[in-house]
């Protein structure tokens, strides 16, 4: 089957019968009101989502409509609540040796060779010494580099794509130069900091047809694992500055912003806050825009509901 053959997400029609294949995202069983089991899954490929429902025999479907699989489906597409869905009648899964990921996962629409120089050219933009020669270690080591360009941000928040960790650092970086020189800060500190503030990310999440997440970062969080990281580089250089990496690691360990989105420290110095900042508005500007350019509304002024947002955007 060609790309034009297949029937992607976004093509999706209430009232179309479907036979393809998709990415489980999520899935689980849960109980009608009037009683019994039904199952409810999240199916994907690179253009979209879209909401599957079994609601017989969901026995039968336990194992298969499991996330991280790849299944072939024949079921009919409907629309409830303004919001297509899809009543899957039969699911089998696709043997992993025959999958095509680049059908189930979108990459970055900006070339990620042309994203790696403006990292490496902000690196070595950074004044101070001691700064620079860490990035530059850091981002040299040669599994940061393999994996930092084809890691994703996020499972599902924002940039949860291929290469959307280094789309979503070098915009953050650069938002943050911007602020910092509006406010007079350590441009060199916030830098630094933005540029590593998701770098646990390339061990937390693993890509393939869904974006999933590995047991360190289910056990561990990338907080943990880039402090980690970053002060073993620290240690490697000698007479580093202690202040700059105090100050660096609490801007690590601060990004998140509050104890409840899982922050172990709330930004406490200016470059932090200016971090957190420009980290959250990359973020949510970002699905934003994707919400926007995303199609399945029949409202040409409003999106569907965003559930990521939770809101409609206009």
């Amino acid at each position: 089957m060609t790309d034009e053959q297949r029937v992607w997400i976004k093509d999706l029609r209430a009232g179309s019968d479907i036979e393809e294949i998709y990415a489980v995202r999520a899935a689980d069983v849960r109980q009608r009101r009037g009683g019994g089991p039904y199952m409810a899954a999240t199916l994907g490929d690179r253009t979209g989502e879209v909401t599957a429902l079994v609601w017989q025999n969901v026995d039968r479907f336990r194992g298969v409509l499991e996330p991280g699989n790849v299944v072939a489906i024949k079921g009919q597409v409907q629309r409830y609540n303004q919001q297509l869905q899809v009543v899957v009648r039969q699911a089998e899964a696709v043997p992993e040796a025959s999958v095509d990921e680049e059908l189930f996962l979108r990459s970055s629409s900006v070339d990620p060779t042309l994203l790696w120089k403006r990292l490496i050219d902000t690196i070595e933009d950074i004044g101070d010494p001691a700064l620079r020669q860490l990035l530059l270690r850091v981002f040299s080591d040669p599994e940061v580099e393999e994996r930092f360009r084809v890691a994703p941000a996020a499972r599902s928040m924002h940039h949860a794509f291929r290469s959307g960790l280094l789309e979503h650092t070098v915009s953050v970086a650069e938002i943050a130069r911007l602020l910092s020189g509006h406010y007079d800060l350590d441009n060199d500190l916030v830098i630094a900091g933005a540029l590593l503030h998701d770098l646990g990310k390339i061990w937390e999440l693993e890509i393939g047809p869904s974006i999933e997440y590995t047991d360190d970062g289910r056990l561990i969080g990338h907080l943990p694992m880039e402090t980690l990281f970053v002060e073993k580089k620290i240690g490697e250089l000698e007479d580093f500055p202690r202040e700059t990496r105090r100050q660096l690691l609490h801007i690590l360990l601060s990004h998140h912003g509050e104890y409840g989105f899982g922050s172990p420290r709330r930004p406490k110095t200016p470059e932090a806050l200016l971090v957190h900042m420009a980290d959250n508005l990359d973020s949510k500007m970002a699905g934003m825009l994707e919400a926007i350019a995303a199609e399945g509304s029949d409202d040409e002024a409003w999106t569907p509901y965003s559930r990521i947002l939770e809101r409609h955007i206009y």
